[in-house]
């Protein structure tokens, strides 16, 4: 059984957390500069406080991926999501995402959690595309609430191919130097074999 320490080494700080940062603070100082310190305190003030309330969501879709990482059996995942799913793969993935009720900080936590309990680049992306493009939550409390139910299924009935789309694309362009990985022992003893 896998432990939470065996996965991946994570940096502390990428280029997008530095980039984002860097801008921020500039948007801070030009607050400060041309709006006047009120405003800037005011600001900083209210998004304390959405911080203080984003935060539970946050560590609770953290806390899924990671308990999520041990306690899905890899060789199922791995065969239900994994590079030779196929588009069965993609379609269980694209499915998943649009019925999952939650919002990103449920959403991008569990797909690190399938990719990291052996969900491939292909399942990843159709499961963040079908929770963005289908989600039926959304589908049915926001979005038949504002519009024609015409518009809906338009849009709707356009999109729901998009996420197994994004998926083939996603293992054509980057899933190839995993699935050579992920070759077995076997299947690397029978290429060695055939090129002599």
């Amino acid at each position: 059984m896998s432990t939470p320490s065996s996965g991946p080494v994570r940096r502390k700080a990428d280029a997008g957390l530095l980039i984002v940062l860097v801008v921020a603070f500039a948007a801070g100082a030009l607050c400060y500069l041309l709006k006047g310190p009120e405003v800037f305190w005011q600001v900083l003030h209210d998004d304390l406080w959405l911080l203080a309330a984003i935060s539970p969501k946050v560590l609770a879709g953290v806390l899924l991926a990671g308990l999520l990482t041990v306690l899905l059996p890899r060789e199922q995942v791995a065969r239900w999501m994994g590079s030779r799913s196929g588009f069965k793969g993609l379609a269980l993935a694209a499915v998943a995402g649009a019925l999952l009720p939650g919002g990103p900080m449920m959403t991008f936590p569990l797909a690190v959690a399938l990719g990291a309990a052996g969900a491939d680049i292909g399942t990843a992306t159709a499961f963040i595309a079908g929770w963005a493009l289908l989600s039926v939550n959304r589908t049915l409390v926001w979005e038949m609430s504002f519009f024609d139910n015409d518009f809906v299924l338009l849009r709707y009935g356009l999109s729901l191919l998009l996420p197994l789309l994004l998926g083939w694309l996603a293992r054509q362009l980057f899933g190839k130097a995993k699935q050579a990985a992920e070759r077995t022992p076997k299947e690397q003893a029978r290429e060695q074999e055939g090129g002599e």
